[in-house]
């Protein structure tokens, strides 16, 4: 968002695991629908009639759902990576990127950036915000791993960051992984070390929710976040 120009009302759902409801002015985003056990995405349709879109970044069944294609009289529109298959009744509502490719759709703009696992990350321009989902993109450290392999993955995941562009986001949602344990907050204090965030949302947690180290908080002593405790959680911003 520009400076200067008045703050926009967003209303943030979780649904589960990387999977989150941007509730807009005008329109819907759904990003990594897997689950949604308390139907947050069927009760909001049923009380809007905005528009909705749904991305997908990867194939991994903890991020892509095909019962997505549920909500397709609904829907005005499917992003998904190339590596990810879905059958719809009508085919110009679907989206099939490959990294690096921008689709301008009606009010939305939607780039697709990489990954350090399957699929991409995307970058979303609607209503004046620019949102980040990352998908699995992520330093993905692990301490079973190899000492080179652990070198490669790092050095993978900073060769994603140096390809994007925006300096500036109003939302990222980023992995903040469990099972990484002392490597958790990697991939996290690196993003903004090197972009910002006017709303920074932990997903991919597998297991414990993230609590913010003290050298996170020192770090980023100004960071506004939200983190989901529970599937479902809601929470209204202006951004």
């Amino acid at each position: 968002m520009t400076r200067g120009e008045p703050m926009k009302p967003v209303d943030l759902y979780f649904l589960h695991h990387s999977g989150f409801m941007l509730e807009l002015e005008t329109m819907i985003l759904v990003f990594d629908y897997y689950l949604d056990p308390l139907k947050r995405l069927e009760d909001r349709l049923e009380k809007t009639d905005k528009p909705v879109y749904f991305f997908v970044s990867h194939v991994h069944g903890d991020h892509f759902n095909r019962a997505i294609r549920k909500f397709e009289k609904r829907a005005s529109g499917y992003f998904l990576h190339r590596d990810c298959h879905l059958a719809l009744a009508d085919e110009s509502l679907l989206h099939e990127m490959d990294v690096g490719e921008t689709v301008d759709e009606g009010p939305l703009s939607v780039h697709m950036y990489g990954s350090t696992d399957a699929g991409g990350s995307y970058m979303v321009e609607a209503e004046g915000l620019t949102i980040f989902h990352a998908g699995d993109l992520n330093w993905w450290h692990w301490a079973g791993e190899e000492d080179s392999e652990n070198r490669e993955a790092r050095d993978w995941f900073f060769r994603e960051l140096s390809c994007i562009k925006e300096k500036e986001v109003d939302i990222a949602m980023l992995p903040v992984d469990a099972r990484q344990q002392a490597a958790r907050e990697w991939g996290v204090k690196a993003y903004l070390s090197h972009f910002s965030a006017g709303l920074l949302i932990p997903m991919h947690a597998f297991g414990q929710r993230w609590a913010p180290s003290y050298e996170f908080r020192w770090l980023f002593p100004k960071q506004q976040m939200w983190i989901p405790k529970e599937d479902g959680d809601h929470a209204g911003r202006e951004l």
